[in-house]
């Protein structure tokens, strides 16, 4: 009889295993939807964006419009930071330098911009400069990957 008990004990917990599912499984399906909630930022910023250029959205700021991809950056950068850090004892392998100094690039040029688009009829900023971080960027990158 003791046996009995035992094999349905054993049976409850494979039972109760296979529904919690394998933490594996889990860490797939956060990472999917973290992806899926980033590509919907970036949807709706290109959604947005357009229906601005069409001149649907009069009346909304050039601010309002980048939040989602503002968004995508932050959440991008808090998925990055949020991996764990390479062991030791791995083979040492250079991590680009442009892959660091990407996204505070590119936010600087999205802040850069809305302040000239904003500004349209008088430009605070010259062209020449709301595109100079992105010049450094492809400069960094062009840099690095001849390294």
């Amino acid at each position: 009889m003791a046996h009995g008990a035992a094999a349905s004990g054993g049976a409850a917990s494979a039972a109760a295993r296979a529904s919690r599912g394998a933490p594996g499984t889990w860490r797939r399906v956060r990472r999917a939807a973290r992806e899926a909630a980033a590509h919907a930022l970036l949807l709706c910023f290109t959604t947005l964006l357009a229906l601005k250029l069409d001149g649907v959205l009069f009346s909304r700021s050039w601010w309002v419009l980048f939040i989602p991809l503002w968004l995508f950056h932050a959440a991008v950068v808090r998925y990055r930071f949020s991996l764990p850090a390479p062991s030791l004892l791995q083979n040492y392998q250079r991590i680009p330098c442009h892959s660091i100094v990407a996204t505070p690039l590119l936010v600087a040029f999205e802040l850069l911009l809305c302040i000239y688009l904003e500004g349209q009829g008088e430009p605070f900023l010259d062209l020449k400069l709301v595109f100079l971080p992105l010049l450094a960027l492809e400069i960094i990158t062009l840099v690095d990957n001849f390294r």
